[in-house]
């Protein structure tokens, strides 16, 4: 039964989903100061958000659960909902508790950082409210994933919100105001584009599927060769983004460092253009790409530190 659960929390998923937030929790340390209340409140943000990421895919899975999604021949992993192992009832009753937890961490981390500005806070906890329902509704109500829109939500919630929210935070916690940096914004379109290519590979993998079971995602509507086009041009502003993000910071050296942790998700990149008519060899693409954007966070995670102690 742990097991179930253990697969069912999609752990490659967790990683993106995290480092992104330190990515941005990073940027508010660079711009404001490095302390233990920081540190606590960077804490609760990244825990927030791998909740939220899990939140994603429990309403995901039951979602598809629901709308009877989830084909027996489907070439992504066996959920433990399809077997029966995990009910449509756990799975509801877990998704519950993930969004009280995700609540309480998440209230807590924004007070912390945001509650000497009442309007910003307000903003913060709408915000907050709507990542919630977004990451429901994704397969579940409206569906809106299944209507060819979940790469614009990921784009915005696991790239603009991700970035700009902890970095505004832990500024403002530092006393530096609720500036959004230039550099930032730039690292956020960059992240938010990486993430789209995560689901993307996934939408790619599945498209044949999606389109027997009325799933119109992107990969769907924009055919295999579009499909490859697309998720080049999303690397391409992956790559532009966020080297921009670091000329525009000053870094020079730093590109080294960028390029290298860039090499892991153009080679999985090359892999999909290849064989992007080929389902099944595609399949293990979606774990390449999402380490290959932890990496590339990783590496802006190292840039940002290294910089932080040599400057300050």
């Amino acid at each position: 039964m742990l097991q179930d659960w253990i697969v069912e929390l999609r752990p490659k998923t967790l990683l993106l989903g995290g480092t992104n937030c330190a990515v941005g929790c990073g940027l508010g340390f660079y711009y404001g100061a490095f302390n233990l209340y920081n540190l606590t409140a960077a804490f609760l943000i990244i825990v927030t958000a791998v909740l939220l990421q899990i939140l994603s895919n429990f309403a995901n899975d039951y979602g598809d659960a629901y709308r009877g999604a989830d084909r027996a021949d489907r070439l992504g992993p066996i959920r433990a909902v399809m077997t029966g192992s995990i009910t449509v009832r756990q799975l509801r009753r877990a998704m519950a508790v993930v969004t009280l937890l995700a609540c309480f961490f998440g209230l807590i981390a924004v007070v912390m950082t945001l509650g000497n500005d009442f309007k910003i806070l307000a903003w913060f906890l709408f915000a907050g409210v709507i990542a919630i329902v977004a990451a429901i509704f994704y397969t579940v109500g409206m569906a809106y994933g299944y209507k060819g829109f979940g790469d614009i939500s990921v784009f915005i919630f696991f790239g603009l919100l991700s970035v700009l929210g902890p970095q505004i935070m832990i500024t403002n916690a530092s006393g530096g105001g609720t500036e959004i940096y230039p550099d930032a914004l730039l690292l956020a379109i960059s992240i938010g584009a990486g993430s789209v290519m995560v689901l993307h590979v996934n939408n790619m993998r599945d498209a044949a599927q999606d389109k027997i079971s009325g799933k119109r995602t992107l990969a769907t509507r924009l055919g295999t060769r579009l499909s490859a086009v697309y998720h080049v041009i999303l690397f391409a502003v992956v790559v532009l983004c966020s080297f921009a993000a670091c000329f525009l910071s000053h870094k020079f050296w730093e590109f080294a460092i960028l390029a290298v942790g860039l090499i892991p998700l153009m080679a999985s990149v090359f892999r999909v253009v290849k064989n992007n008519r080929d389902a099944k060899i595609l399949a293990p693409e979606l774990k390449f790409t999402s380490l290959g954007n932890a990496v590339h966070n990783l590496a802006w995670l190292i840039v940002l530190t290294v910089d932080f102690w040599v400057y300050y």
